[in-house]
């Protein structure tokens, strides 16, 4: 079984390559926490329909802006084939999870409000129901205000929304890394996802 996973896109710096990769940490992530998913990256070149049958969720990853915000090549790419992804899975009702620059491109596709941010790389804590947590953060946009289909799961001290998912399908999204250190200090969120994909 799979789960589907997007990759950030890098540019070589000593002669002209887009690469797709993904963080080192998303390897030992699989398998202390989806030992019985093998992860499949998905390539920007190979249209999602093709990959679909064989999934059973899909988390879009860190890394890279949205394009709406910080405007490159890169992101542009990114953005039309993470859109795709989003507007399959929600036809589809496969398990989607966004983490970081993934909950962002989630919110901003159901028409949420973002803002550039300051003093969120590091630690910091987040409120849920369940109490506070200490969580990692690396973005430089943070969600203001969710789109009407989305409801906010966890907040940081200046009420900027930290987690969120949709009112009616099974997708979530995380603006800390859970796949880094402190990532699953809050697991309950996570584990919410994942039982829609078991």
């Amino acid at each position: 079984m799979f789960i589907g996973i997007s990759q950030r896109l890098l540019l070589n710096e000593s002669y002209y390559e887009l690469r797709e990769a993904l963080a080192l940490e998303w390897g030992e992530f699989f398998r202390k926490n989806l030992s019985s998913f093998l992860p499949l990256p998905l390539s920007y070149e190979i249209d999602f329909k093709l990959y679909a049958p064989h999934l059973r969720g899909v988390i879009l990853s860190g890394g890279n802006d949205l394009n709406s915000l910080n405007p490159s090549e890169l992101s542009f790419k990114r953005d039309a084939y993470e859109t795709k992804i989003i507007s399959y899975c929600f036809k589809k009702n496969l398990p989607l999870l966004g983490i970081c620059r993934g909950a962002q491109m989630i919110a901003q596709y159901f028409n949420s409000t973002l803002k550039p941010c300051q003093n969120h790389i590091g630690s910091h804590q987040i409120t849920t129901k369940k109490g506070e947590f200490e969580v990692n953060s690396f973005h430089n946009f943070y969600i203001e205000n969710l789109g009407e289909n989305l409801k906010a799961l966890a907040f940081t001290k200046d009420q900027s929304i930290e987690a969120f998912r949709h009112k009616k399908k099974h997708i979530y999204g995380i603006m800390w890394h859970i796949e880094r250190e402190k990532g699953l200090n809050e697991k309950d969120i996570f584990k919410k996802w994942l039982k829609g994909v078991k």
